[in-house]
């Protein structure tokens, strides 16, 4: 049986009281909350070809509401961003599931946080609020970061933020380390993986795994000076044909935190897509890439505190392929959602669309997390996501339905659930890690 909790958020009622709280719905009005919020939400497939022409179709069809273009172009203002602002954040915490489930599985870690970041140009008139570089690598002078964090385990989104896209990755790494629990695992990507935001993990009883970024250095123990000598490593795993090679080590001249240095060589192409990267940057500055560099980027390399008895040395590199599953869901957003799609120049009319469509995102995400923890319960089975939301989409009345009935939300669901096997099930591909074998890892 589902749960009433979610689906208390999305009635008319709690919606306009939303809406009233921000000031969007001052008196009243054929258009109130529940309808505005709900035809952004479907209305996101038209991309950059969205109209107010198609959201007054939207009105007319679902609700009966007859209003004008005008009328429409009139109610995005910064009341309306506030209202949609709010009804995102508090739809990331509802949760939404069958009664009697259990977690996707039970790991030594109490949450698996995987956290990135993507970015799209904006017009240049909205550099105001989010600035860009300014034309540099023909990028705009506005850009937009959406940064995402969820836990692996239960699905549950943890943060979803849109800041200006020179807000870089280690900037937001080191402001939002507030809420780390004990026996956290963070999977990060290299920007967000700074001395700072590892050092505050350590010392929360946390635990950390990410490539070590270019500026910091391992040490053999607390009194050492000299940094871990690479060269001498790396020289050891061409010379003795090694898959990997295992270091203790200290992370910080100043923070000295113990970690596990794990070691690998990178092959040829990888080292050459680095070095050509790095070349092009120190050119633009009037620098030549240093020998240092050359060693690093001939390795991977990662590091991590989680101790040896939970993870063996060659499962390290496994379980961090975990943070991939973020890049697919971007690359949902993108493709499927058209997230990045706009055509408006009204800045408060981009904010209200964008919102929209992470409303219409965030719900999806935890439908298809109740069903993938009633597949992996069930069946032992593993859904795509990639899958879920092209079936969504080609069945957007029966989720339209499902937000405005609960009992029509039960229904969709148990459709899903009955249809998930055949159709949304994660295929094997051939020569990667299925994502079955590192979940095994983990309990």
């Amino acid at each position: 049986m589902l749960r009433e909790k979610f689906h208390s958020f999305f009635n008319p009622k709690t919606i306009n009281s939303i809406a009233s709280e921000t000031r969007f719905c001052i008196r009243k009005s054929k258009l109130d909350g529940f309808g505005f919020l709900l035809s952004l939400m479907f209305s996101y497939q038209r991309g950059k070809f969205f109209s107010l022409l198609d959201m007054a179709s939207f009105l007319f069809e679902q609700f009966g509401i007859n209003i004008t273009k005008q009328s429409l172009h009139d109610r995005f203002t910064a009341q309306a961003v506030s209202f949609l602002k709010r009804c995102l954040d508090i739809l990331l915490f509802q949760k939404i599931r069958y009664q009697g489930n259990r977690e996707l599985l039970t790991s030594h870690f109490k949450r698996i946080r995987i956290k990135d970041s993507t970015k799209f140009s904006l017009p240049d008139p909205f550099s105001e609020k989010y600035k860009g570089y300014g034309g540099a690598l023909s990028q705009s002078s506005s850009m937009i970061s959406i940064q995402y964090e969820y836990d692996f385990i239960s699905g549950q989104s943890m943060d979803l933020r849109l800041t200006s896209g020179v807000l870089n990755d280690q900037s937001d790494s080191a402001e939002f380390t507030h809420d780390i629990c004990e026996k956290d695992l963070f999977l990060r990507d290299l920007g967000y993986s700074t001395l700072k935001f590892m050092t505050k993990v350590h010392s929360a009883g946390a635990y950390f795994i990410n490539r070590l970024g270019p500026q910091v250095n391992c040490y053999l123990d607390l009194d050492s000076e000299e940094p871990v000598d690479l060269k001498n490593h790396l020289h050891k795993l061409k010379k003795n044909h090694l898959d990997y090679i295992e270091v203790s080590v200290y992370l910080g001249k100043k923070e000295r935190v113990p970690a596990r240095l794990v070691l690998s060589l990178a092959n040829e192409e990888t080292y050459q897509k680095r070095l050509k990267k790095t070349t092009k940057q120190a050119r633009s500055t009037g620098h030549n890439v240093s020998e240092k560099f050359k060693i690093k980027a001939r390795l991977n390399i990662m590091v991590t505190n989680v101790p040896s008895e939970v993870l063996k040395t060659n499962e390290i590199r496994k379980v961090y392929a975990m943070r991939w599953q973020i890049e697919l869901i971007f690359k949902t957003w993108k493709s499927l959602v058209t997230i990045n799609e706009f055509n408006s120049k009204k800045i408060h009319r981009f904010e209200c669309q964008l919102y929209g469509k992470l409303i219409w995102v965030i719900l999806n995400l935890k439908i298809f997390n109740c069903l993938q923890e009633q597949m992996y319960g069930k069946y032992k089975i593993l859904c795509s996501i990639w899958k879920y939301f092209r079936l969504i989409q080609n069945i957007q009345n029966f989720l339209i339905k499902a937000v405005k009935n609960q009992n029509q939300l039960r229904l969709l669901i148990k459709k899903l659930i009955d249809y998930a096997p055949k159709a949304i099930y994660l295929e094997k591909k051939k020569g990667k890690l299925a994502l079955e074998h590192i979940i095994n890892l983990l309990t």
